[in-house]
């Protein structure tokens, strides 16, 4: 009989070891928080000045000759301080790899630019356009 009581005392201490493991990496694991895929832009004169309320365009450069649709077609305009910021968290899921290419275009009355730049998961990507 002793011997039965000192199995049964050594399961209870291990299933209540494990069952504490278990709850503790499951609340770890839930606490990844995604962070945001943005993108800005800054549109600039060619002396450096920063435009305000020059219109960017994006769209999504193909990656192969597959005729797909293009994903992302999205445009604003420059706030205060000529910066136009997005937001592509739709676009991508956590665990994917890669976002996308885009081809950053910007518009001020008859003058402009354009860049390319390959959008990173989980940064705030940034991009500079002059117009001309």
């Amino acid at each position: 009989m002793q011997m039965y009581k000192n199995f049964v005392g050594k399961i209870k201490v291990n299933v209540g070891f494990i069952l504490m493991a278990i709850l503790c990496l499951y609340a770890t694991s839930s606490c990844y928080k995604q962070q945001p895929t943005t993108l800005e832009v800054g549109v600039q004169f060619s002396n450096g000045e920063f435009v305000k309320n020059a219109r960017v365009r994006l769209m999504a450069e193909p990656t192969s000759n597959t005729g797909q649709m293009t994903i992302v077609n999205d445009s604003t305009n420059t706030n205060s301080s000529g910066l136009a910021v997005f937001n592509f968290d739709n676009y991508y899921k956590s665990g994917q790899a890669g976002v996308f290419v885009l081809k950053v275009n910007a518009f001020y009355y008859g003058l402009s630019g354009s860049e390319v730049i390959q959008i990173e998961e989980e940064k705030r990507n940034r991009v500079v356009v002059t117009i001309n």
